[in-house]
């Protein structure tokens, strides 16, 4: 059996290990950072630095969480700026529906006006047909009277229609 493997603060137990010694919550801390940091096979030796590592070590450590930490901030920035950007959108369209609600609704009102004076227009023509069909009619009976009282009144001679 071979003996117990060597931990760094900053690592979390396996879950086969049991839990032999606490670790600090500055250590812990630094496990998270170091996560979020990536790995870090370019710091000396290929490992994390530990308590013990020199400066150069923990610089380029710093270095690389700085990095990080700005290219979250641009991340972020960029996040918010589309953010804006599609809320820009959404509210020009939502403008655009309003004004488009806007026109349907006055070229409804139009058109309802229009087919109303369209159906005025044409009753008002309907009659004016009626009334002139009766004047029509009238005026025919007339004709026929004014016809016949003539062709019963002034009886002509065959000879004289010949000649006329």
């Amino acid at each position: 059996m071979t003996g117990p493997s060597k931990r760094y603060p900053w690592e979390s137990p396996s879950e086969l290990e049991a839990p032999t010694n606490v670790t600090s919550s500055t250590d812990t801390h630094l496990a998270n950072v170091l996560r979020l940091v990536g790995p870090l096979d370019d710091i000396g030796g290929g490992g994390a630095p530990t308590r013990r590592s020199s400066p150069q070590d923990w610089s380029k450590l710093i270095e690389r969480v700085r990095h990080a930490a700005n290219h979250a901030r641009e991340v972020e920035a960029q996040a918010q700026e589309q953010e804006l950007r599609v809320q820009e959108v959404l509210d020009r369209v939502r403008e655009d529906v309003r004004n488009a609600a806007e026109r349907v609704r006055v070229a409804e009102a139009r058109t309802a006006e229009i087919q109303s004076r369209a159906d005025a227009m044409l009753k008002l023509a309907d009659e004016r047909v009626k009334a002139a069909e009766e004047r029509a009619r009238i005026a025919e009976e007339w004709l026929t009277r004014v016809y016949d009282t003539i062709a019963s009144e002034f009886t002509l001679e065959p000879d004289v229609r010949r000649t006329a």
